[in-house]
């Protein structure tokens, strides 16, 4: 007997939209500090503990850790154990952002064109539609002079829910519809873009005072705790990268207030975000789930409003090579961005890992499953910044003149000190190393190691070839000092003969010597012209 037409799978067959229930969101910002000092972690510990801004590190206590920061600190002590000793991590006073858009499009001007009652009126509409999203900045730093800010965000929609195992069918009918694709994009686009930010008093004291130079475009009090400004999460993290860039010998009480000369060069972003709960929920089957949103989940996870108008070989390439070696997510790597997903065995497996570590809610045991992957992504942003900052210092070391070599070798002591355990990988997990080869290679990776290694060996042979200048520089300086000797011996040896004494006839004297000398520098020349013939 025939299957009905209605029970097959049809490709015509009308799909509910997808809603987005919930999901967390990473803006990172990647910064290279020019010449950092000896000691770069305590130097940088003493300088980011005198902030306002900070909250706390991973060198204190960890039971006087936030939660967050103690969540990120076990897993990388669990997942990058090998690493971890290199990195230094400190929490900063949360924030609230608030998407300008719709600000810009009622009064039809750019962001540093809004007058502060505009502004104050946006903030006033943010408060009264609750659109304000929290954001919490961590800053992570390398030994190597490399740093990174993430700001990490949870987005909820209105009344939205995590599905726990019941039916998708039966699941989707009880759920709330919750934000649509583009809603989503929208969402994930703020952390990029110029918006509505809220500030603590600690935050207002960092912005510099020539705040548009810093593309804050206008900061306005609104109390003595609270503040807005125009800007972005990029802009807040180039602040941080400059007090970092320019540390103190000794911990101030106040912060150095910055000014034009040291902003430092613009950091590079990426996002990692991460979808909670759908509507639809995601079953067991993560894949054909996938499949059947793979426009829409591309576009979330790639930032990118024109998702409908991609092409489809486009959708599959980037959705085609899932990452993640567990049931409960996939994970896809979409340029400077990735998309993890879960399906509907999450809840069950955040309430075991809640019991298991002692977590206070179900959100931070999430942190901590989905942290796992954002550990080993922060690794391969960091080491391109680390292969970065010294392709550039091996080459401002080239163009030096005359080539210093004690800061030559040093730098390719640190080249080969800092790159040398992630060639042997951070994490003693199979699936994990398996993981960072494939996103090393995604993002190249491998060819700026081998232009790291071409660099080094060219600059080791050009100090080589540099050293034998010098070498044959000073053997010839010496052999035409003993010329000059030389000529003065002869010169001796004739007026001693002659009788010529240089108290008697001193200009005959000095004629026969300064003579002697340019024989003996004239046969050295034609010599010299003969070798080179």
């Amino acid at each position: 007997m025939s299957t009905p037409q209605a029970d097959l799978p049809t490709e015509t067959a009308a799909l509910p939209e997808l809603g987005i229930l919930q999901m967390r969101v990473v803006w990172r910002d990647t910064f290279i500090v020019e010449h950092p000092p000896h000691d770069f972690l305590g130097r940088s510990r003493d300088a980011l503990r005198a902030l306002p801004c900070t909250v706390s590190d991973s060198q204190i206590d960890e039971r006087d850790q936030p939660d967050l920061l103690r969540i990120i600190n076990r897993v990388s002590r669990s997942v990058a154990v090998n690493g971890h000793a290199d990195l230094l991590r400190v929490q900063l006073q949360p924030l609230q952002i608030a998407n300008l858009r719709p600000t810009l499009a009622r009064w039809r001007c750019r962001p540093d064109q809004l007058t502060p009652e505009q502004i104050k009126t946006a903030a006033v509409e943010a408060d009264a539609g609750r659109d304000w999203i929290e954001v919490t900045p961590i800053l992570l730093l390398h030994r190597a002079g490399v740093g990174m800010v993430s700001h990490y965000a949870a987005i909820r929609a209105p009344y939205g829910e995590i599905v726990g195992s019941a039916a998708p069918s039966a699941a989707s009918a009880a759920l709330p519809r919750g934000f649509t694709p583009d809603e989503a994009i929208e969402l994930v686009r703020l952390g990029i873009q110029t918006q509505l930010l809220s500030l603590d008093e600690t935050w207002r004291q960092m912005i510099p005072v020539d705040a548009p130079d810093w593309y804050f475009y206008s900061v306005i009090g609104l109390g003595p705790s609270q503040h807005l400004a125009i800007g972005g999460l990029r802009d807040l993290s180039q602040v941080v990268a400059a007090h970092v860039s320019t540390l103190d010998r000794k911990p101030r009480r106040r912060p150095r207030p910055l000014t034009a000369a040291v902003r430092p060069a613009r950091p590079t972003g990426s996002t990692t975000v991460v979808i909670v709960g759908t509507n639809p929920p995601a079953g067991r089957e993560i894949a054909s789930f996938v499949q059947q949103y793979a426009a829409a989940l591309r576009g979330i996870g790639a930032l990118d409003n024109y998702y409908r108008e991609r092409a489809r070989w486009i959708v599959e390439r980037e959705l085609g090579d899932d990452l993640s070696s567990d049931n409960e997510s996939a994970v896809y790597l979409l340029g400077n961005s990735e998309l993890i997903l879960f399906n509907d065995q999450l809840p069950d497996i955040a309430h075991n890992v809640r019991r298991r570590l002692g977590l206070r809610s179900d959100e931070l045991a999430i942190t901590y499953v989905y942290m796992h992957y954002g550990v080993l992504l922060e690794w391969v942003y960091l080491q391109d910044a680390i292969l970065r900052s010294y392709l550039h210092r091996l080459d401002a070391l080239a163009a030096t003149s005359p080539l210093r070599r004690r800061e030559m070798i040093a730098t390719l002591h640190g080249a080969l000190a800092d790159l040398i355990q992630y060639q042997e990988d951070i994490t003693p997990y199979a699936t994990r190393i398996e993981f960072l080869e494939r996103a090393r290679a995604y993002h190249k990776l491998d060819k700026l190691g081998e232009r790291l290694e071409r660099k080094q060996d060219l600059l080791l042979t050009y100090s080589s070839e540099y050293q034998d200048y010098r070498e044959a520089s000073a053997a010839e300086f010496l052999n035409w000092l003993a010329a000059v000797l030389a000529g003065g011996e002869l010169g001796s040896l004739i007026t001693s003969v002659a009788g010529i004494s240089p108290t008697q006839n001193t200009p005959l004297y000095l004629i026969v010597t300064l003579g002697c000398i340019a024989l003996v520098f004239a046969v050295m020349i034609v010599l010299r012209v003969l070798r080179g013939r």
